[in-house]
């Protein structure tokens, strides 16, 4: 009876569990749906769970843009609340065809992947013709007859000149609508809607028995060793700058090692270090997080376009790159402390006599520091005295696990010295105090690592980049020679129902332009509405 009852028990609890398993459903919002190689494509991304409620879970998801032999562009978008958006440089050496988007976060690989949300896009290259070429260029009268779409949005003028100002005017949209976005690009193509995804078409990719963990707090970053043996090899990803970012490795039962990063966003230059147990070469590496799965084929590309507007687009893209920085861009990566520590002393080096190492930097005016036999040792003020176990010494923000190294290092070079008093402990090490240097440059010039670590850059999630709106108030910014050849004019995934009011200005593109608004109800129902105005030249 007792085993039974055990037995029946066991079932409840196992079927509890099942039910309870969370997940992740997501969904994809570009700025548009026909892009030029080398363009930027604008992308949103929506993870909620199956009945489209707000779902936390995930910090982190991945895009992928390939056809059916290879991947052409990745990007990572960091999540707050299961929303985040991105922008995509596409690969300038991109075919003209279809492309498949797909997106998906680290935890639904454990579902196969023909639960992934995808959908096509064309892609045109104006520069170079292949042979992996699939368009079939119709009349624009043969595919517009196959959409009337109904023009629900209006702008304050249906005509407008160059860099004008445009108002838009939303009309009262439900308080249900959700995961808004608004778009207004150039209609310059005319492109048939494209049939739902064929698993037939798909190399389906499933987890077997690997399980991925969500990334619940921030980018999961892999690793492993080229040579040496995990076991006896102790890890480390540091991130170059100003401030404290240290993550210890944790060995996984494959030997990768998992860096679980958190509050780090955009390309960051980092240090990849092994330790081994005994002296050895160990060199790591860092391993790719995207699936990179392929399609099995892809339909051909058919559309309508202009070849005069196909052109000013090409113009567009190549100049794009060769204009000043725009200020409203963000610069990306600025660093944020992952530990609130607060240093027991500070030293400006700017203010003092230099010297030529760190060592008589050290030596001569830094309090609580101590060299003894090419170590370096803090001053521990609880016994007033220095400390016998190794203190952990920083370079911009890389750890110097040789010391004398660090002794040796042109202190021309240094900003501050940082002393940091009591014990620390990163990677179940225990180190008596902190020895940070930030240097002028904050980016470890002048600094030979070892031959366990290596520098390299990595692009972690993307931060909700800005869309760049140029403004044209002025008369002087009206007539500015610098060419604005924006095709996408507006982009906003931030949108609320209860926002009415939208303002942006017109690029030098002439053409018809078309305002999309996407999103979906409360029980997931694309909801889509458009507007219309077209720019003419003069400013």
């Amino acid at each position: 009876m007792r085993t039974t009852l055990f037995i029946f028990l066991f079932g409840v609890l196992a079927w509890t569990a099942s039910a309870q398993v969370p997940r992740e459903h997501m969904r994809l919002y570009t700025d548009k749906e026909c892009y030029l190689a080398g363009e930027e494509l604008w992308i949103k991304v929506c993870v909620t769970d199956s009945l489209y409620r707000d779902y936390p879970l995930s910090k982190v998801a991945y895009i992928e843009i390939s056809d059916a032999k290879q991947i052409y562009s990745q990007a990572k978008v960091a999540l707050e609340n299961g929303t985040g958006w991105a922008r995509i440089k596409l690969n300038p050496s991109m075919h003209s065809g279809t492309f498949r988007l797909m997106g998906y976060t680290r935890y639904m690989r454990n579902y196969p992947s023909s639960s992934f949300p995808k959908k096509y896009i064309a892609v045109l290259n104006a520069g170079q013709v292949s042979d992996e070429d699939a368009v079939d260029v119709v009349p624009d009268s043969l595919l517009e007859s196959q959409e009337t779409p109904t023009y629900q949005l209006q702008t304050d003028k249906p005509l407008y000149k160059n860099r004008d100002k445009v108002t838009l005017q939303l009309p009262q949209l439900p308080a249900s609508l959700r995961e808004l976005s608004l778009a207004v690009v150039r209609k310059d193509y005319t492109l048939p809607p494209y049939q739902a995804v064929n698993e037939a078409d798909e190399h389906v990719v499933s987890p077997g028995n690997k399980r991925y963990i969500a990334e619940c707090e921030g980018h999961i970053a892999a690793g492993r060793l080229v040579t040496g043996v995990p076991d006896s090899v102790f890890t480390r990803l540091s991130c170059v700058g100003k401030d404290i970012r240290i993550f210890d490795g944790r060995l996984q039962p494959d030997g990768t090692y998992f860096f679980f990063t958190t509050g780090i966003t955009d390309m960051q230059d980092v240090v990849l270090t092994s330790i081994p147990f005994q002296q050895s070469d160990c060199r790591p590496e860092l391993v790719s997080p995207f699936m990179e799965a392929l399609p099995k084929q892809l339909p051909p590309l058919r559309l309508a376009c202009g070849e005069e507007a196909l052109l000013e687009r090409s113009q567009g893209v190549q100049i794009y790159p060769l204009l000043p920085v725009d200020t409203l861009q963000e610069k990306g990566g600025l660093l944020k402390q992952l530990h609130s520590l607060v240093p027991t002393a500070s030293y400006n080096l700017d203010e003092y006599v230099r010297f030529n190492t760190v060592r008589e930097a050290l030596i001569e005016f830094v309090v609580g520091v101590g060299v003894s036999k090419n170590a370096i040792r803090t001053l521990q003020s609880d016994i007033n005295r220095f400390s016998r176990q190794k203190t952990l010494v920083l370079l911009d923000g890389i750890p110097i696990e040789n010391h004398e190294a660090a002794l040796n290092y042109n202190a021309h070079m240094l900003h501050y010295i940082h002393r940091y008093g009591g014990q620390y402990s990163f990677g179940g090490k225990i180190y008596d105090g902190i020895v940070s240097m930030i240097t002028h440059k904050g980016t470890l010039p002048e600094m030979m690592l070892d031959i366990n670590s290596q520098l390299l850059a990595y692009e972690f999630p993307q931060d909700r980049p800005s869309f760049r709106l140029p403004v044209y108030e002025t008369p002087a910014q009206k007539l500015s020679r610098v060419p604005d050849f924006r095709h996408t004019l507006y982009w906003n995934p931030t949108l609320t129902p209860s926002e009415r009011t939208f303002t942006f200005y017109t690029s030098d593109l002439n053409g018809d332009y078309e305002v999309t608004l996407r999103g979906i109800t409360e029980q997931g129902e694309p909801v889509e509405m458009k507007g219309f105005f077209r720019v003419e030249g003069g400013k």
